[in-house]
């Protein structure tokens, strides 16, 4: 358990407590713990709602600020230094779920499409008749989808290489998507896309 700090260290003020910490006196960096715990404590609680979450947090910036002593400027404000720690770390906690959240509702969506439609599709034979669909298409039709959708050239950019008209290479895509959307039904494209990687419809 961290002990109290003295009178003579209560009495100094951040900026001779912080130096004092850079030279590794602890007993500075408890001053400044026992100045700061519970304003940091309430400020993780307001925000998180759990007892022993703000205490994770707080506990974190404290950890992290004690490593840090020797980098710091000791003319650095402790207050709103510690408090934009806090705000970080709290900050950084959520994306992290939410990162995390989304990826298992990602993984959890595409098992379940794969289980509803591939009882009933054979996903090899159908990528199979997406790359004959392409192999009928009108030449051109077919290499400026090709260049758009997988690689990843933009319409002016698929213009510049073929020396056609940006105009044109919209035709040309349109015209390629209708013939999907016209050979494959929706079941079909959404597996298409899973199996292949691309996603030609955006």
């Amino acid at each position: 358990m961290m002990s109290e700090p003295t009178d003579k260290y209560i009495a100094l003020p951040d900026e001779h407590l912080l130096r004092a910490m850079k030279q590794d006196d602890e007993s500075a960096f408890k001053t400044l713990y026992q100045r700061y715990i519970d304003v940091l404590y309430r400020a993780a609680y307001k925000r998180l709602g759990s007892r022993a979450a703000a205490d994770d947090a707080v506990q974190e910036v404290f950890v992290r600020f004690y490593e840090r002593r020797h980098v710091m400027d000791q003319r650095l404000p402790v207050k709103p230094y510690l408090l934009t720690s806090l705000k970080n770390r709290i900050l950084n906690d959520f994306r992290n779920r939410l990162i995390h959240e989304a990826h298992h509702e990602q993984i959890a969506a595409t098992q379940a499409t794969q289980h509803i439609l591939q009882p009933n599709i054979d996903g090899k034979a159908l990528e199979q008749r997406f790359r004959q669909t392409l192999t009928q298409m009108p030449e051109k039709c077919r290499e400026v989808f090709e260049l758009s959708r997988f690689e990843q050239l933009s319409n002016k950019g698929i213009a510049e290489r073929l020396g056609i008209s940006v105009n044109t290479v919209e035709k040309h895509i349109g015209k390629a998507l209708a013939i999907l959307r016209k050979e494959f039904n929706g079941q079909e494209l959404v597996l298409i896309i899973l199996y292949t990687g691309y996603n030609f419809f955006s």
